[in-house]
């Protein structure tokens, strides 16, 4: 069979055009901009601090700082590394210091082999998938850019990691953690999966219900998953041009 898989929640919100006049006073807004961010600071808004080695500073960095920025925006914290001290400093809520310190822990160790991902990994903001060996390279991509723009693109963080003993799965598949808001680990599993139907069709509908409800009601409660069914000769007409 081949879906079509719409995600979101279930409001009706639209959002407004701005109305004529509204450039003057976004003049105005500007000025008290600083001030706003002030006051938009939770109230457990606060600093952290984690002592790195040399080559994890490298790897926090990355290629022109995109790691670090990509941590950032998935932990909503905001990350200075001080490359003369060896000392990352997060800034933000309690939550957006302990996402951002894990998350950091998380790339920091694929520098020495898997990662190993426990239950206390999860803070309202993983999914964990099964990739089928054989799809393992194909969705990681050379020198892992499909993963990359899978990140980019949805605003995650995603690597292949280790997974407690006693999954029972053996190594016919390899757990893929993928960590964000509930939007962007949706977006981002489920173009993984259909990278994984390109190498082992019909993987989707094996574990579809396992899929579909995940996460449902999160968010403000109504977050949800709907499929439709199509035909051969309709998919053509649903997806358009290219």
């Amino acid at each position: 069979d081949l879906y079509i898989i719409i995600s979101g929640m279930g409001d009706g919100s639209r959002s407004r055009s701005p109305r004529k006049g509204s450039r003057s006073r976004s003049r105005s807004r500007s000025r008290s901009r600083s001030e706003d961010d002030e006051k938009r600071k939770p109230s457990d808004y606060g600093v952290d601090s984690m002592k790195i080695t040399d080559d994890d500073a490298a790897f926090i960095l990355g290629k022109g700082g995109k790691t670090k920025d990509k941590i950032a925006r998935v932990s909503e914290a905001e990350i200075e590394l001080f490359e003369r001290d060896l000392v990352l400093e997060l800034r933000g809520s309690k939550r957006q210091r302990r996402r951002a310190k894990k998350y950091c822990e998380g790339v920091m160790a694929q520098r020495t082999g898997p990662v190993s991902v426990t239950e206390d990994y999860d803070d309202g903001d993983l999914t964990m998938l099964l990739v089928p060996q054989e799809a393992v390279g194909f969705v990681t991509g050379r020198a892992g850019n499909f993963l990359r723009t899978i990140e980019e693109e949805w605003t995650t963080l995603m690597f292949f990691c280790e997974v407690d003993k006693g999954s029972g799965r053996g190594k016919d598949f390899e757990k893929l953690a993928i960590f964000g808001d509930v939007k962007g680990r949706r977006g981002a599993e489920l173009k993984v999966l259909s990278a994984v139907e390109t190498k082992v069709q019909g993987y989707f509908s094996k574990i579809r219900d396992e899929v579909i409800p995940r996460d449902k009601g999160k968010g403000d409660g109504t977050w949800g998953t709907d499929t439709m069914t199509f035909k051969d000769d309709e998919l053509s007409y649903a997806l358009g041009k290219q």
